[in-house]
């Protein structure tokens, strides 16, 4: 059985949007290829690994049913660290192929990542992360948000979510966001309630990107590395992130089905 990396996110995003990767570490997943997606949605989830995620599912409507429309994979990561991991998620290579492993090291790189592939084949691209991150697109792609990291863990998933549905409203073929407020939860020391909270902001906005998205979009909810610290922390290998992909189509209608309106 193929084991699924989150080095397989990028060449799956190339795939579904039909535009080349110059080299790759991972593959393309393959079912995914018959769901006909036209544009894609990455959400990038600090500090998301496969335990966590599945400790935080019961009552997660939303992350649930993409999970259950689509697929959900138990993902290898490459890093324990946020920068490479996030590296190897945009371009699909492994951090020694990329050589990103802090934020001067992503200002200064000449690698073209994917947003960046995608924007100079003619694909209307939005990023949305913190400010730092958010910087090294600028002038690259169409759209730009940059978000504070000085905000509070809540704060900046509420602005994360805002700003990705004012992009998605206009119709890009590639959007990626990333939210950071589990791990901001944790290294502040909080504890399991409030990691939960982090990720019901997560879960909510979620549902509101199936509801407005156009019906063949693939929607990839993606962690880095698992959490480095607290309750919850995996002590051990393997060392696994949650990677859950759907068609917003389907998923909007077994929403639909469900409850008869966004939740």
């Amino acid at each position: 059985m193929t084991q699924i990396s989150l080095l397989d996110v990028a060449p799956t995003l190339a795939q579904t949007l039909g535009i080349s990767l110059p080299k790759s570490d991972g593959m393309p997943i393959a079912s995914v290829k018959g769901w006909n997606c036209r544009n894609a949605v990455l959400l990038i989830v600090d500090s998301l690994g496969y335990d966590l995620y599945r400790w935080l599912m019961p009552g997660m409507e939303n992350t649930s049913c993409l999970a259950g429309c689509g697929l959900e994979y138990r993902a290898n990561t490459v890093s324990n660290r946020t920068t490479p991991a996030i590296a190897s998620i945009l371009s699909g290579l492994k951090p020694d192929h990329h050589g990103i492993y802090d934020k001067a090291g992503a200002k200064e790189s000449s690698l073209l990542s994917l947003p960046e592939i995608a924007s100079f084949s003619g694909l209307k691209t939005a990023v949305i992360m913190e400010k730092n991150g958010a910087e090294v697109y600028e002038g690259l792609i169409e759209i730009v948000r940059g978000i504070p990291d000085t905000l509070d863990p809540g704060e900046f998933d509420r602005e994360a979510c805002r700003m990705t549905l004012e992009a998605l409203s206009q119709r890009p073929r590639l959007l990626v966001s990333y939210f950071i407020g589990i791990d901001k939860t944790v290294h502040m020391g909080r504890g399991p309630k409030e990691i939960k909270e982090a990720f019901m902001t997560i879960d909510r906005c979620l549902g509101e990107i199936i509801y407005t998205a156009d019906p063949n979009t693939l929607i990839v909810l993606c962690g880095d590395h698992p959490i480095h610290a607290g309750q919850l922390k995996r002590n051990h290998e393997p060392y696994c992130i949650a990677l859950v992909l759907g068609r917003s189509g389907d998923c909007r209608e077994k929403l639909i089905s469900k409850y008869g309106a966004l939740r």
